[in-house]
């Protein structure tokens, strides 16, 4: 799956949990929101009809007048409109048979005094059940505000772990093969070439791998040439000086002797033996020849050497040991092309020497 798509999947599933608390959110908030709008709006208006009929009661006496019975009248039409309880429609109806025994001319004192009774008792019972279902609607409503904050707070603890969950590992997504590359590359940058990457994904991080575990093979491979070549020049290097006719001898910095070839060990008389790495003064203690050779500073030296008992004259060359220059930074580019790390004594016979083949006879 490619980055993009991963990015896609998680950011979609951060989305849809967005929307889903969302929505739950919006559900409770309106069902808390329409139980508050009936319980003003029904139930309370029910009370003030109520208010409003017992009140025509209270203050006027037996018989109604024209007004006060247009008022209770007018009421007792707006609760009959208003009606949204079990129980209310035929307690408004009751109320209604009351009043109109109570306005009617036909009716004895007594009997609206009994009708004006019956009156004020549908209007306690409307008022009971608009007044129970106040408190079982506030009651729904605290059930529902609980319920809201307990899922809402399951949500919440859900989206939380997502999140971490995201917030921990998505990271790492991205930042660990990052750091596998910035390793490797550290690595390339020291020559070691057989570092590789194993990435199990399927994604361009993978192609990625793939092509620096290709390149970091093909690397390799050209170091192992170009060091193959290097060790057969220096080889065949070693057996020119080795099998030179001239006196050759080099010296590192630290005046230790790198290499003295067959020629130089029988005719400066240093022996058989292993003389590279030993120092070049300590040899030179009792070896004259050596010492005046070493010590000479100038080049085009004539030395007159015994070589089987005959004097024989050779010409001294010297050659510094230069290497390149491999520091980095533009200030040791600029300055240095490259640093001396020894020096290469070259003895060559004379010519008449030579072409008797005395020195290549050694």
């Amino acid at each position: 799956m490619k980055i993009k798509n991963k990015l896609l999947i998680g950011f979609g599933l951060l989305f849809l949990v967005v929307v889903f608390f969302g929505i739950v959110a919006i559900y409770y908030i309106e069902d808390i929101s329409e139980y508050s709008k009936v319980t003003v709006k029904n139930n309370y208006e029910t009370l003030t009809f109520t208010r409003a009929m017992r009140s025509v009661l209270d203050e006027n006496e037996l018989p109604l007048s024209n007004k006060a019975a247009g008022d209770f009248e007018n009421a007792l039409t707006k609760q009959e409109h208003n009606i949204t309880e079990p129980g209310e429609k035929k307690a408004t109806a009751d109320l209604r048979l009351a009043f109109n025994q109570l306005v009617d001319p036909s009716q004895s004192i007594d009997k609206k005094r009994l009708s004006e009774k019956t009156a004020r008792l549908q209007l306690s019972s409307i008022e009971g059940l608009n007044m129970k279902a106040i408190v079982d609607k506030n009651n729904h409503i605290h059930t529902t505000v609980s319920d809201a904050t307990l899922y809402l707070s399951g949500i919440v603890f859900v989206t939380f772990l997502i999140l971490f969950v995201f917030i921990v590992n998505f990271p790492g997504f991205i930042l660990n093969p990052l750091n596998q590359f910035i390793d490797g590359v550290h690595e390339i940058n020291q020559k070691n070439y057989d570092v590789r990457m194993d990435l199990q994904t399927n994604d361009e991080f993978a192609l990625l791998c793939s092509e620096f575990n290709t390149m970091a093979s093909r690397l390799n491979e050209r170091e192992n040439q170009n060091l193959t070549r290097i060790l057969s020049a220096e080889n065949q290097v070693k057996i020119i000086i080795e099998e030179s006719p001239d006196v050759i001898i080099g010296v590192d910095e630290q005046q230790e002797i790198i290499f003295a070839n067959k020629a130089a060990r029988k005719i400066l008389k240093l022996g058989d033996g292993q003389v590279n790495g030993k120092p070049v003064k300590e040899l030179a203690k009792n070896n004259s020849q050596l010492r005046n050779i070493i010590e000479y500073k100038g080049t085009g030296g004539k030395f007159n050497i015994p070589v089987d008992g005959k004097m024989t004259d050779f010409k001294l060359k010297r050659v510094e040991i230069v290497v390149p220059n491999l520091r980095s930074g533009e200030a040791y580019t600029l300055q240095f092309s490259g640093f001396p790390a020894g020096m290469i004594y070259i003895l060559k016979a004379s010519a008449d020497f030579k072409e008797h083949g005395e020195i290549k006879a050694l």
